[in-house]
């Protein structure tokens, strides 16, 4: 009885471990088509997305840091409003984890370091994951929690991310957003804070 019940314990905890993770590729983020490895690599990128098709993400493409002179890949994701036209630049940042954004138009233009806006790589669903940044040198916090994950390379995911002042502590966003292949960002729930 007891190693029936040592045996249940390990098939238990060994499914538990694994079930709910999986590889969430690059390519859910600019809507390109999902490849069966586990490679974050810079594909191409040309979609027009969105419930109002007014968002567009482009590239990779070279970008230099204006402060750093840097040249990185990037992908181009802009955004029309009605009285503007927002551009944010992407990269992968945190050592494969996550792509993030480098520069912001909106403000007159911010240089983001360390940026974290979309989870990549290995995730499970429910983990929680801290990132320390700045955009235009003021220390910021995130915080990405993966809500759903799907357990198949093409399968829609949604998380939470929060960003906070590092200093103060104070939380400056929060926002759920849902990703789902061949179609980029199809939900966002931004909390107004």
């Amino acid at each position: 009885m007891k190693k029936l019940i040592l045996l249940i314990l390990i098939l238990f905890c060994s499914q538990s471990s694994i079930a709910n993770e999986r590889f969430i590729p690059l390519e859910l983020f600019t809507g390109g088509e999902v490849r069966n490895d586990t490679e974050i690599k810079f594909t191409k990128a040309d979609l027009v997305f969105g419930e109002k098709k007014t968002k567009k993400i482009t590239g990779p493409e070279n970008w230099k840091n204006p402060n750093t002179q840097e040249v990185i890949k990037v992908y181009k994701r802009t955004r029309k409003d009605q009285t503007e036209l927002k551009t944010q630049l992407f990269t992968i940042t945190n050592n494969g984890q996550c792509i993030g954004r480098v520069w912001d138009s909106r403000r007159g233009g911010s240089v983001i370091k360390n940026g974290c806006k979309f989870p990549l790589g290995f995730w499970k669903e429910k983990e929680t994951r801290i990132f320390e940044g700045s955009s235009n040198g003021k220390p910021r916090k995130i915080e990405l929690t993966i809500l759903k994950l799907g357990n198949k390379p093409n399968s829609e995911i949604s998380f939470n991310w929060k960003l906070y002042d590092l200093k103060s502590g104070e939380l400056m966003d929060d926002n759920d957003y849902t990703f789902s292949p061949a179609k980029a960002m199809t939900k966002l729930n931004d909390k107004k804070l």
